[in-house]
């Protein structure tokens, strides 16, 4: 599986993932057989804890799926761990402006260009014994792992220009949802539109991938056109919440008493 960061510059069309919410292997071979290029599991708002996403990060990359974790806060303690455990990358929320992208992003550098620690010895090394040795180790952290700003407030808008020239965003994600609430504005409204728009257009310029949340066939034919370079449809508590509608919705409407009235001349 090539590294998600390559795949974001190399695919031929856009890459689809979804966010992973549950912490349930049997979930997640099901989205990772249904065709995803990339999942990401959600620490920000799901209550998933450290070994809930090592299970997950394991059973997604061994299927060819490439496992982002979008880490609670700008800290560094669980980010260092998911990234030793194999996560092809990290989205970090709510970057503000240049300053917190510079600040967060070289957490996840290492040294001289940030202050990430060696964990040689983790699953990210092969437990110490990855072909290359550590040199191997230190190289596919720093070129290999993506690390995104998540674009989600008015300032960031802003200084968009500013955080896209950071060292170490290898990517940005721009998130509509907690844009609107900055913006004091509902969601889908115009204004929403056109601050994704001009992320998208400032990233695109920049040469920098970008990425947000599509719905609708109509949203992701438009993000792609205008230079999205991945896109992420719902969740997996979204498609259980959905499919379990749909089921109860057909057999209440098979019982209703018009469906079950006899019909017209049927034997009595």
């Amino acid at each position: 599986m090539a590294p998600f960061r390559e795949l974001l510059r190399s695919a031929d069309a856009p890459v689809v993932g979804t966010f992973v919410k549950i912490p349930s292997l049997e979930v997640a071979e099901i989205l990772g057989d249904a065709g995803f290029d990339f999942v990401v599991i959600d620490t920000e708002h799901a209550l998933l804890s450290v070994r809930d996403v090592y299970g997950l990060v394991v059973v997604y990359s061994r299927m060819g799926v490439a496992p982002l974790v979008r880490i609670t806060d700008h800290g560094y303690g669980d980010a260092q761990r998911y990234l030793d455990a194999g996560a092809a990358g990290v989205l970090v929320p709510h970057v503000s402006n240049a300053r917190q992208a510079r600040e967060t992003m070289r957490q996840y550098l290492f040294p001289p260009a940030g202050t990430r620690g060696m964990g040689y010895a983790a699953r990210a090394g092969r437990w110490g014994h990855l072909p290359g040795g550590p040199a191997e180790y230190v190289r596919a952290g720093q070129e290999d792992v993506a690390r995104i700003a998540m674009i989600e407030e008015r300032e960031s808008v802003d200084d968009i220009g500013g955080i896209l020239a950071v060292p170490g965003v290898d990517a940005v994600f721009i998130g509509p949802g907690d844009l609107s609430l900055s913006l004091g504005e509902p969601p889908g409204s115009p204004a929403v539109h056109d601050a994704v728009t001009r992320c998208i257009d400032a990233a695109v310029r920049a040469g920098v991938p970008v990425g947000t949340v599509v719905q609708g066939e109509e949203q992701i034919r438009l993000r792609a056109e205008q230079g999205c370079r991945f896109l992420l449809v719902g969740n997996d508590t979204g498609m259980v919440a959905s499919a379990a509608r749909a089921a109860t919705s057909t057999a209440r409407s098979a019982l209703t008493p018009t469906a079950l009235a006899p019909t017209a001349g049927a034997a009595r």
